[in-house]
């Protein structure tokens, strides 16, 4: 744990400020949750990701789409990628334009070879889902095809949206 010299008064409520310098090098956004965890030493706090406790599915929901679809399959949060079919793009942060269809909620189809991460040689088709629950913005659905999409491909991605929707929505 780093030191940061930094120290805050509790105000009759309880609340505390965190300072501007900590939640822009943390990447902490007005309105974002944040996790408290204790243990006998202090309490912490971390980034929520509403996607996280859904992992397990999100990786069937990833191999199923490889293996039956011959689609390859990652999903975001609101900063990384949790879960890929694809090694290198495994926990690689959000680059400009995802962060851009995360925050505008814009799906986002490739209409040739791409990039989608500016630091990888990985070339594609891409087809960029929001995934919004209650209306945040909690992640991405990205479908890569070294093919153009067809009309059942975008469908399926629309109905996986939907099933990680309805679950998160659900609990």
């Amino acid at each position: 744990m780093k030191e940061t010299g930094i120290i805050r008064k509790i105000d009759e409520l309880g609340r505390i400020v965190l300072p501007k310098e900590i939640r822009r090098t943390l990447g902490i956004k007005d309105g974002e949750d944040l996790e408290i965890f204790v243990d006998k030493e202090g309490i912490y706090l971390q980034k929520h990701s509403r996607l996280l406790p859904y992992d397990e599915l999100v990786k069937k929901l990833c191999e199923f789409t490889l293996e039956e679809m011959k689609l390859d399959l990652f999903i975001t949060d609101r900063e990384k990628v949790i879960t890929s079919s694809i090694l290198e793009f495994s926990k690689h942060t959000l680059g400009y334009r995802l962060a851009k269809c995360l925050e505008e909620r814009e799906t986002y189809e490739s209409s040739k070879m791409e990039n989608i991460f500016e630091d990888t040689s990985k070339q594609g088709y891409f087809l960029v889902i929001p995934i919004i629950v209650l209306s945040d913005a909690v992640g991405l659905l990205v479908l890569y095809n070294d093919q153009p999409f067809l009309s059942y491909m975008r469908n399926f991605a629309n109905f996986l949206v939907k099933i990680i929707v309805n679950k998160i929505d659900i609990l």
